[in-house]
């Protein structure tokens, strides 16, 4: 079996679908001209697509009883078929529903790629093969914002951003073919009893509580920071995908510090500083309106962001041992429903108060939830002294 060919594979897919997750916030002005919509009502589009996600934990039995190959083939089949659509749609509504069958695609993969990878690697390895999954995930968040303005620029069609991302996808289709499967598990189901037992504990409360608090600030934030760049410095397309790599760059610094020093550090002790990093880098924004400032605390917001999610979901995942999967899956539902909230509200929001009120909010919540991830060191911290009386 071929370890280097799996690897590639996985690493394509998850490429594509982080390209095609970090296209929205970069192109809202574009799309919600090229739609003839009001720009507040871009993140709408993230409706469908974040709504799927509560399919997740079904999409996991389904991975188990017919072959966690087979689930990533049809998933890979779904997001394409998405892709085709949206990049044909010439209405709102059309563009909808392809980004519904892309969203679908989307959770499939995410909750599939690395639990497939790691049926082919031993444990102690299993690290570096979450690693570059992140590091395809950091790849895309960078390249995107370049990528989807340059060729939006050029062509003002969104079939020259949606049809290569079809066409890598398609490689990686065609590259599944020489892929083995996996052990097929015909009795596993869910387990609706290891859900409620989950959500009883007071410190499971508090994360899925800090998860919605936080994902807040990135979901407003990165949804109407291109909007308030086009509108309020006169910024082009291409300008604004610049500006969002410059952002992104914080990305791969914070994907990278976590992987390095979370073991070092300790996962929740880092995951509050990267926090706290996120906290006031939003906050600042709010009170420094000169472009070159704001690009720079954006960019340290993302490092914060995506280097604090990266080690307090490692953190998380240790949280029960015995119910691992329905915990993550709870964990990955909140922040998809947190986004499927703010599709809804967003709009309202923005339109009640513009950018300030947007950030206000982002920073006002990221604070709550950074508050309550404190609050868990001082639970882990009381438990252990509790273990050691014992």
């Amino acid at each position: 079996m071929n370890k280097l060919l799996v690897f590639i594979t996985t690493f394509i897919i998850q490429f594509i679908i982080a390209m095609e997750m970090n296209m929205l916030g970069p192109l809202a002005p574009f799309l919600s001209q090229y739609f003839n919509i009001d720009d507040s009502l871009v993140i709408r589009f993230s409706l469908g697509f974040s709504a799927v996600a509560i399919l997740v934990p079904f999409l996991g039995v389904l991975a188990d009883r017919h072959g966690k190959k087979r689930l990533i083939r049809f998933a890979l089949i779904i997001f394409l078929l998405g892709c085709i659509i949206a990049a044909f749609a010439n209405s709102p509504i059309a563009f909808t529903f392809g980004r519904i069958f892309i969203g679908l695609g989307y959770y499939s993969l995410s909750a599939t790629l690395l639990s497939y990878v790691s049926e082919f690697i031993d444990y102690n390895n299993r690290g570096k093969a979450s690693g570059l999954l992140r590091i395809a995930f950091g790849l895309a968040a960078v390249a995107t914002p370049i990528y989807a303005s340059t060729f939006i620029s050029k062509t003002n069609e969104l079939n020259s951003v949606y049809l290569p991302i079809a066409g890598l996808g398609l490689i990686a289709l065609i590259l599944l073919i020489k892929l083995p499967e996996t052990e097929i598990n015909a009795t596993t189901k869910v387990d609706k009893s290891a859900f409620i037992n989950i959500l009883k504990e007071k410190k499971n409360k508090m994360i899925f509580a800090s998860l919605f608090f936080i994902s807040t600030s990135p979901t407003l934030f990165l949804n109407y920071f291109s909007i308030y760049l086009t509108n309020e410095h006169s910024l082009s397309q291409s300008e604004v995908g610049f500006a969002y790599t410059a952002i992104y760059i914080g990305t791969i610094i914070g994907i990278t510090f976590s992987a390095i020093y979370s073991d070092r550090i300790g996962k929740l002790k880092l995951a509050k500083i990267l926090f706290a990093i996120m906290a006031i880098s939003i906050s600042s924004i709010l009170v420094f309106n000169r472009l070159e400032l704001m690009i720079v605390f954006a960019s340290f917001f993302a490092v914060g962001l995506d280097g604090g999610w990266t080690t307090y979901q490692a953190y998380a995942s240790e949280i029960s041992p015995n119910n691992r999967a329905a915990f993550m899956n709870i964990f990955y539902m909140v922040n998809a429903l947190t986004v499927t909230f703010y599709s809804i509200v967003g709009s309202i929001i923005y339109n009640a108060g513009g950018f300030r009120l947007v950030i206000l909010i982002a920073s006002i919540f990221c604070a709550i939830g950074l508050l309550l991830v404190s609050k868990l060191s001082k639970i882990d911290e009381v438990r252990k002294n509790e273990d050691h009386i014992d």
